[in-house]
């Protein structure tokens, strides 16, 4: 048996987004035997994976079983990330060398057992699984590291929860208290309204890059000018249609628009490059995009302002 890299094979196996988001249940085992797949159910035997394994192209997962060939043997995947895996119900893992397993984002976990995992030093966000019903974790290791007793985990899962309630109500109210007091220092002598505290907070924003917008364009138009002298009047019109379009390229999310008003942009670059340099032309750009992102923050503040 070769060692592979854990990504390079699951890439092997699933080379697209689309089969992989197909995968239900998912088990990579380390010693012998013959894969099995079924439909959305996968095993594979005799598979040994090096380094990290990133499963979070796996959308639909929901059931995974990582294996070695016990203590001695053990898989050798150090890094799995799943945080993005969210329809993951049961995941079970048996002597990997694993050093830490993140599970903050996998809520739906009902079922989760660790074994063997002799390197193992630590689990996040086991508080954050509401759904667990069954919890198996190897008491050999001496070095994973549980805030609770393992023998009476669904207490002390409890118990970690309502602390984390207590340390979230407690950050609330001191945010609270630190809005009051800036409260104080931006509207004295006015009870405290945190709609209005906001609008102020906008106003003096806006008090503070009004002065930069202007400027901005005011750069803008020169750099706008000093390359308009030095190209032949009938290419004037093209500075106008490649600003145009670097303010639709910046104001598109779609990637297909995108890549068409790009497509634009380059042609209009290339007339223009005959009579400027490739640098004045992408200073235009650069003082054209920032003059865009300003104006978008201040038409912001401007609803914050107006907002009741």
């Amino acid at each position: 048996m070769v060692k592979i890299k854990a990504q390079q094979w699951i890439n092997e196996m699933f080379p697209s987004r689309e089969g992989k988001k197909k995968v239900k249940s998912l088990c990579i085992r380390l010693n012998g035997g013959t894969n099995k797949i079924e439909q959305t159910n996968y095993e594979f035997f005799n598979v040994e994976l090096e380094g990290e394994l990133d499963l979070n192209e796996f959308k639909n997962l929901e059931d995974l079983a990582i294996w070695g060939n016990g203590t001695s043997t053990l898989q050798p995947t150090t890094n799995l990330k799943i945080n993005q895996c969210s329809k993951l119900q049961k995941l079970y893992i048996d002597c990997t060398n694993l050093s830490e397993l993140i599970l903050r984002s996998n809520q739906e976990i009902t079922s989760l057992t660790i074994e063997g995992c002799i390197n193992l030093l630590k689990i996040e966000g086991m508080e954050e699984l509401p759904k667990l019903q069954d919890l198996k974790i190897w008491n050999k290791n001496t070095q994973l590291k549980i805030p609770f007793n393992k023998d009476n985990w669904k207490q002390g899962l409890q118990e970690l929860r309502r602390k984390k309630i207590l340390s979230l109500e407690e950050k609330i109210n001191k945010n609270e208290q630190q809005l009051r007091e800036l409260a104080d220092m931006v509207l004295p002598n006015i009870t405290f309204d945190l709609g209005k505290l906001k609008q102020e907070i906008a106003r003096l924003k806006l008090n503070e890059l009004s002065p930069q917008a202007r400027k901005q364009k005011s750069e803008l138009e020169r750099q706008i000018n000093n390359i308009k002298t030095n190209i032949k009047s009938n290419s004037e019109t093209i500075i106008d249609l490649l600003l145009e379009t670097q303010e639709q390229i910046i104001g598109k999310n779609d990637p297909l628009v995108q890549a068409q008003f790009t497509g634009q942009l380059n042609a209009y670059l290339n007339i223009l490059e005959k009579n400027s340099s490739k640098q004045e032309l992408q200073a235009l750009l650069n003082k054209k995009t920032e003059l865009i992102q300003l104006e978008k923050q201040i038409d912001k503040l401007q609803t914050e302002i107006q907002q009741k």
